[in-house]
């Protein structure tokens, strides 16, 4: 962890770079941290059941739970099938692209 503590402080810190990092620590812990989406999400997510990254970095990848995830990079020898919802997911499931947490996602809208 020495490294990660080392490069933290050598870059100057930025909300995103804080957030990542704080999920980096929190995946570690098995812990993520989520902003609450509100009524919004919670209809566009019943509206189309897919979840969007939002990481600045990605491509961006969508999670669509009738195709689920045969790479699933965080257990590639777990594939997700296909109908497995976006809250089934593993809590320690990343995005195939970028490798974000689930707390970098949000529903995407209908």
């Amino acid at each position: 962890m020495g490294n990660l503590a080392a490069a933290i402080i050598a870059r100057p810190t930025t909300r995103r770079r804080f957030v990542g990092v704080l999920n980096l620590v929190l995946g570690s812990l098995a812990v993520s941290y989520a902003v609450p989406g509100g009524r919004r999400a919670a209809a566009a997510e019943q509206a189309t059941g897919k979840w969007v990254c939002t990481n600045a970095d990605c491509d961006p990848f969508v999670y669509d739970p009738a195709v689920g995830d045969a790479d699933n990079i965080a257990h590639p020898e777990h594939p997700i099938p296909a109908g497995v919802a976006f809250e089934d997911l593993p809590h320690d499931w990343k995005c195939p692209f970028c490798g974000s947490g689930k707390p970098f996602f949000r529903p995407l809208d209908a």
